[in-house]
Protein backbone atom coordinates (compact mmCIF):
# COMPACT_ATOMS: atom_id res chain seq x y z
CA UNK A 1 0.00 0.00 0.00
CA UNK A 2 1.25 3.14 -0.68
CA UNK A 3 -0.46 6.63 0.44
CA UNK A 4 -1.22 9.55 -0.91
CA UNK A 5 1.33 11.66 1.05
CA UNK A 6 3.75 9.23 0.23
CA UNK A 7 3.01 9.69 -3.52
CA UNK A 8 2.91 13.82 -2.88
CA UNK A 9 6.81 12.57 -1.31
CA UNK A 10 7.99 10.87 -4.71
CA UNK A 11 6.45 13.79 -6.62
CA UNK A 12 8.60 16.21 -4.82
CA UNK A 13 11.51 15.29 -4.39
CA UNK A 14 12.38 11.94 -6.46
CA UNK A 15 11.26 13.47 -10.37
CA UNK A 16 11.35 16.81 -11.75
CA UNK A 17 9.41 16.33 -14.85
CA UNK A 18 5.95 17.35 -16.94
CA UNK A 19 4.94 13.98 -17.59
CA UNK A 20 4.69 11.20 -15.19
CA UNK A 21 7.29 8.42 -16.74
CA UNK A 22 9.74 8.94 -13.82
CA UNK A 23 6.63 8.63 -11.30
CA UNK A 24 6.03 5.41 -12.77
CA UNK A 25 9.59 3.99 -12.80
CA UNK A 26 10.17 4.98 -8.65
CA UNK A 27 6.63 3.91 -7.97
CA UNK A 28 7.67 0.73 -9.65
CA UNK A 29 11.03 0.27 -8.26
CA UNK A 30 9.34 0.87 -4.52
CA UNK A 31 7.19 -2.42 -5.21
CA UNK A 32 10.31 -4.28 -6.36
CA UNK A 33 11.93 -4.33 -2.92
CA UNK A 34 8.56 -4.83 -1.07
CA UNK A 35 7.82 -7.44 -2.87
CA UNK A 36 11.57 -9.16 -2.47
CA UNK A 37 10.35 -8.61 1.40
CA UNK A 38 6.86 -10.32 1.31
CA UNK A 39 8.80 -13.59 -0.54
CA UNK A 40 11.06 -13.34 2.38
CA UNK A 41 8.25 -12.86 4.99
CA UNK A 42 4.52 -13.89 3.22
CA UNK A 43 2.87 -12.23 6.76
CA UNK A 44 4.06 -9.13 7.01
CA UNK A 45 2.23 -5.94 5.68
CA UNK A 46 4.05 -2.85 4.07
CA UNK A 47 2.91 0.45 4.09
CA UNK A 48 5.08 2.90 2.63
CA UNK A 49 5.07 6.43 4.00
CA UNK A 50 7.12 9.50 3.73
CA UNK A 51 8.54 8.37 6.77
CA UNK A 52 10.43 5.04 5.20
CA UNK A 53 9.96 6.49 1.74
CA UNK A 54 13.91 6.29 1.48
CA UNK A 55 14.38 3.07 2.45
CA UNK A 56 13.18 2.21 -1.05
CA UNK A 57 13.78 5.15 -3.29
CA UNK A 58 17.00 5.87 -1.52
CA UNK A 59 17.99 9.52 -0.37
CA UNK A 60 16.02 12.30 -1.92
CA UNK A 61 17.16 12.94 -5.72
CA UNK A 62 15.77 16.95 -5.61
CA UNK A 63 15.33 19.25 -2.34
CA UNK A 64 12.63 22.27 -3.28
CA UNK A 65 13.60 25.70 -1.87
CA UNK A 66 12.00 26.55 1.04
CA UNK A 67 11.05 30.59 1.02
CA UNK A 68 12.71 32.82 3.17
CA UNK A 69 10.41 33.40 6.31
CA UNK A 70 11.17 36.84 7.54
CA UNK A 71 11.31 40.19 5.42
CA UNK A 72 14.91 40.76 4.34
CA UNK A 73 16.51 44.19 2.86
CA UNK A 74 16.96 42.84 -1.11
CA UNK A 75 15.40 40.00 -1.07
CA UNK A 76 12.73 38.96 -3.32
CA UNK A 77 10.61 35.96 -4.20
CA UNK A 78 10.31 35.83 -7.96
CA UNK A 79 8.15 33.42 -10.09
CA UNK A 80 9.50 31.36 -12.94
CA UNK A 81 8.18 29.00 -15.28
CA UNK A 82 10.35 25.74 -16.53
CA UNK A 83 9.51 22.91 -18.87
CA UNK A 84 9.06 20.92 -15.67
CA UNK A 85 6.45 23.63 -14.43
CA UNK A 86 6.45 26.53 -11.95
CA UNK A 87 9.09 27.20 -9.71
CA UNK A 88 9.98 29.61 -6.82
CA UNK A 89 12.75 32.23 -8.10
CA UNK A 90 14.75 34.16 -5.00
CA UNK A 91 16.20 37.53 -6.54
CA UNK A 92 18.82 38.93 -3.88
CA UNK A 93 20.36 42.38 -4.49
CA UNK A 94 23.21 43.95 -3.06
CA UNK A 95 24.69 47.57 -3.23
CA UNK A 96 28.48 48.75 -2.56
CA UNK A 97 30.33 51.26 -3.41
CA UNK A 98 31.64 51.81 -6.78
CA UNK A 99 30.50 53.66 -10.02
CA UNK A 100 27.25 52.52 -11.24
CA UNK A 101 28.36 48.61 -12.34
CA UNK A 102 25.38 46.48 -13.15
CA UNK A 103 27.10 42.71 -11.94
CA UNK A 104 24.36 40.09 -12.87
CA UNK A 105 24.81 36.49 -11.72
CA UNK A 106 22.95 33.20 -11.21
CA UNK A 107 22.84 32.52 -14.67
CA UNK A 108 20.46 34.57 -16.27
CA UNK A 109 19.78 34.90 -19.70
CA UNK A 110 19.98 37.81 -22.15
CA UNK A 111 16.33 38.69 -21.74
CA UNK A 112 16.54 38.36 -17.91
CA UNK A 113 19.70 40.51 -18.06
CA UNK A 114 17.81 43.52 -20.19
CA UNK A 115 14.79 42.96 -17.16
CA UNK A 116 17.98 43.94 -14.96
CA UNK A 117 18.99 46.95 -17.34
CA UNK A 118 15.76 48.20 -17.40
CA UNK A 119 14.96 47.87 -13.51
CA UNK A 120 18.35 49.79 -13.06
CA UNK A 121 17.32 52.33 -15.03
CA UNK A 122 13.79 53.04 -13.48
CA UNK A 123 14.89 52.84 -10.19
CA UNK A 124 17.90 55.92 -11.55
CA UNK A 125 14.86 57.89 -13.07
CA UNK A 126 12.85 57.69 -10.43
CA UNK A 127 15.65 58.39 -7.48
CA UNK A 128 13.51 61.76 -6.63
CA UNK A 129 10.30 59.55 -5.87
CA UNK A 130 12.29 56.92 -4.09
CA UNK A 131 14.32 58.98 -1.71
CA UNK A 132 17.56 58.24 -3.67
CA UNK A 133 20.62 60.45 -4.23
CA UNK A 134 20.23 61.71 -8.01
CA UNK A 135 24.27 60.92 -8.16
CA UNK A 136 23.66 56.90 -7.22
CA UNK A 137 25.09 55.36 -10.51
CA UNK A 138 28.31 57.49 -9.85
CA UNK A 139 28.78 56.00 -6.01
CA UNK A 140 27.33 52.69 -6.12
CA UNK A 141 27.51 49.53 -7.48
CA UNK A 142 24.65 46.79 -8.08
CA UNK A 143 25.12 43.17 -7.58
CA UNK A 144 21.98 41.50 -8.60
CA UNK A 145 22.24 37.32 -7.95
CA UNK A 146 19.33 34.58 -8.68
CA UNK A 147 20.83 31.50 -6.51
CA UNK A 148 20.89 28.01 -7.94
CA UNK A 149 23.55 28.65 -10.85
CA UNK A 150 23.49 25.83 -12.35
CA UNK A 151 19.90 26.21 -13.63
CA UNK A 152 19.43 28.84 -16.74
CA UNK A 153 17.01 31.25 -16.34
CA UNK A 154 15.31 33.39 -18.52
CA UNK A 155 12.27 35.72 -19.56
CA UNK A 156 11.10 38.93 -18.98
CA UNK A 157 8.72 37.92 -16.32
CA UNK A 158 11.06 38.35 -13.53
CA UNK A 159 10.99 42.31 -14.43
CA UNK A 160 8.95 43.51 -11.08
CA UNK A 161 11.00 41.32 -8.36
CA UNK A 162 14.35 42.31 -10.14
CA UNK A 163 13.29 45.84 -9.81
CA UNK A 164 11.81 45.53 -6.22
CA UNK A 165 15.11 43.84 -4.86
CA UNK A 166 17.50 46.74 -6.15
CA UNK A 167 15.14 49.56 -4.92
CA UNK A 168 14.86 47.56 -1.30
CA UNK A 169 18.84 47.57 -1.72
CA UNK A 170 19.05 51.29 -2.21
CA UNK A 171 16.48 52.31 0.27
CA UNK A 172 17.30 50.02 2.74
CA UNK A 173 13.53 48.56 3.43
CA UNK A 174 12.60 45.14 3.38
CA UNK A 175 10.41 43.11 1.33
CA UNK A 176 7.53 41.22 2.59
CA UNK A 177 8.51 37.73 3.17
CA UNK A 178 5.10 36.05 2.81
CA UNK A 179 4.72 37.50 -1.04
CA UNK A 180 5.82 36.15 -4.75
CA UNK A 181 5.54 37.85 -7.80
CA UNK A 182 5.55 37.68 -12.07
CA UNK A 183 5.62 40.42 -14.08
CA UNK A 184 7.53 42.00 -17.00
CA UNK A 185 8.33 46.02 -16.07
CA UNK A 186 9.21 49.10 -18.75
CA UNK A 187 10.87 52.08 -17.94
CA UNK A 188 8.11 54.14 -17.21
CA UNK A 189 6.64 51.36 -14.61
CA UNK A 190 3.77 49.97 -16.67
CA UNK A 191 3.51 46.19 -15.65
CA UNK A 192 3.23 44.12 -18.98
CA UNK A 193 1.25 40.29 -18.97
CA UNK A 194 3.19 37.33 -18.66
CA UNK A 195 2.97 33.66 -19.36
CA UNK A 196 2.96 30.09 -17.24
CA UNK A 197 1.07 32.08 -14.17
CA UNK A 198 -0.95 29.22 -13.49
CA UNK A 199 2.51 27.18 -12.85
CA UNK A 200 3.70 29.79 -11.01
CA UNK A 201 0.88 30.23 -8.83
CA UNK A 202 1.21 26.22 -8.14
CA UNK A 203 4.65 26.81 -7.39
CA UNK A 204 4.03 29.82 -4.68
CA UNK A 205 1.41 27.86 -3.10
CA UNK A 206 3.74 24.65 -2.67
CA UNK A 207 6.51 26.70 -1.07
CA UNK A 208 3.90 28.13 1.46
CA UNK A 209 3.60 31.78 -0.21
CA UNK A 210 -0.09 32.72 -0.14
CA UNK A 211 -0.31 36.33 -1.56
CA UNK A 212 0.57 37.01 -5.20
CA UNK A 213 1.38 39.86 -7.32
CA UNK A 214 0.41 39.50 -10.65
CA UNK A 215 0.23 41.62 -14.17
CA UNK A 216 -3.77 43.59 -14.25
CA UNK A 217 -3.27 42.19 -17.56
CA UNK A 218 -3.40 38.87 -16.63
CA UNK A 219 -6.42 38.68 -14.07
CA UNK A 220 -8.73 37.26 -17.09
CA UNK A 221 -6.25 33.84 -16.94
CA UNK A 222 -7.77 33.71 -12.96
CA UNK A 223 -10.90 32.65 -14.59
CA UNK A 224 -9.65 29.40 -15.74
CA UNK A 225 -7.76 28.31 -12.41
CA UNK A 226 -9.01 25.75 -10.55
CA UNK A 227 -10.84 26.27 -7.18
CA UNK A 228 -7.61 25.28 -5.28
CA UNK A 229 -6.02 28.11 -6.61
CA UNK A 230 -8.40 30.86 -6.19
CA UNK A 231 -9.32 29.69 -2.72
CA UNK A 232 -5.80 29.41 -1.30
CA UNK A 233 -4.01 32.22 -3.15
CA UNK A 234 -4.69 36.47 -2.86
CA UNK A 235 -4.47 37.69 -6.04
CA UNK A 236 -2.79 41.41 -6.49
CA UNK A 237 -3.20 43.03 -9.93
CA UNK A 238 -1.49 45.65 -10.87
CA UNK A 239 -0.99 48.04 -13.46
CA UNK A 240 1.68 50.35 -12.35
CA UNK A 241 5.33 49.92 -10.46
CA UNK A 242 3.59 52.48 -7.97
CA UNK A 243 1.39 49.76 -6.90
CA UNK A 244 3.97 46.76 -6.31
CA UNK A 245 5.81 49.28 -3.68
CA UNK A 246 3.43 50.35 -1.48
CA UNK A 247 2.08 46.40 -0.92
CA UNK A 248 5.68 44.43 -0.75
CA UNK A 249 8.09 47.41 0.68
CA UNK A 250 7.73 47.36 4.58
CA UNK A 251 8.79 50.43 6.42
CA UNK A 252 11.25 50.40 8.98
CA UNK A 253 10.23 51.18 12.35
CA UNK A 254 13.12 52.93 14.76
CA UNK A 255 13.40 51.49 17.67
CA UNK A 256 15.33 53.46 20.99
CA UNK A 257 18.38 51.67 21.13
CA UNK A 258 19.92 51.22 25.26
CA UNK A 259 22.33 54.73 24.37
CA UNK A 260 18.41 56.70 24.01
CA UNK A 261 19.23 56.80 20.28
CA UNK A 262 17.25 55.53 17.22
CA UNK A 263 18.82 52.59 15.85
CA UNK A 264 18.32 50.91 11.91
CA UNK A 265 21.47 48.59 12.07
CA UNK A 266 20.11 46.31 14.53
CA UNK A 267 17.83 43.54 13.12
CA UNK A 268 16.85 42.74 16.81
CA UNK A 269 15.69 46.44 17.57
CA UNK A 270 13.75 46.98 13.94
CA UNK A 271 10.48 46.43 13.58
CA UNK A 272 8.39 45.99 10.60
CA UNK A 273 4.60 47.27 9.45
CA UNK A 274 3.11 45.57 6.55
Amino acid sequence: EITEDALREIINKYTRESGVREIERNIAKACRKVAVEIVKNPDIKIVLTPENITDYLGVYKYVRQEAEKEPQIGLVHGLAWTEVGGELLEIEASIMPGNGKLNLTGRLGEIMKESAQTAFSYARSNYEKLGLASNLQEKYDVHIHAPDGATSKEGPSAGIALTLAMISAFTKRPVRSDIAMTGEITLRGRILPIGGLKEKCIAALRSGIKNVIIPKANEKDLEEFPDYLKDKIDFKAVENFDEVLEYALLEAIETVSSNGKGDKSSKKEKEFKF
